[in-house]
């Protein structure tokens, strides 16, 4: 694909429209119920394993190994720019995505949404010579690797 150029993948803020990519209130209450339990279970647990170790040296990995996770569902955007009509690339798209277990959910003139099984979803907007690809980061990043190898 000589004619195509992929831009980097950017961090997007959530737009207040889109549904959260954790869900429902309650299954975010949940689920910060249980990072709260869990990490605090784990900073014991360690605690207890080396009573002498300074509280900082075992809070903050724990924090950090805990929440980082969370960071790389983090909405992003990349764009793929070619020379040619951006529409025929739609086809080549719907190859990659499938690959990574996407299905296409909603076509609409200059847009297209795919879903997984997991509920993530990408969104794509068709302009004349860019496809403008909206997504959770770690699914972008291998989008571009299906799409560029």
């Amino acid at each position: 694909m000589k004619s195509v150029t992929f831009s980097d993948i950017e961090r997007v803020p959530e737009q207040a429209r889109r549904p959260s990519p954790l869900g429902s209130p309650q299954r975010l209450a949940m689920l910060a119920l249980a990072l709260a339990l869990g990490l605090s279970a784990l900073m014991i647990a360690f605690r207890q394993m080396d009573p002498g170790a300074p509280l900082a040296y075992i809070v903050l990995p724990v924090l950090a190994g805990g929440l980082l996770p969370m960071m790389t569902m983090m909405p992003g955007r990349f764009q793929v720019t070619t020379r040619f009509d951006a529409c025929h690339l739609v086809v080549t798209l719907d190859d990659a995505l499938g690959r990574l277990g996407y299905a296409p959910a909603e076509r609409a003139p200059g847009a297209v949404r795919y879903r997984a099984r997991g509920g993530k979803e990408i969104a794509v907007t068709v302009r004349a010579h860019v496809l403008e690809v909206r997504g959770p980061v770690p699914a972008l990043r291998a989008l571009r690797r299906q799409m560029a190898g």
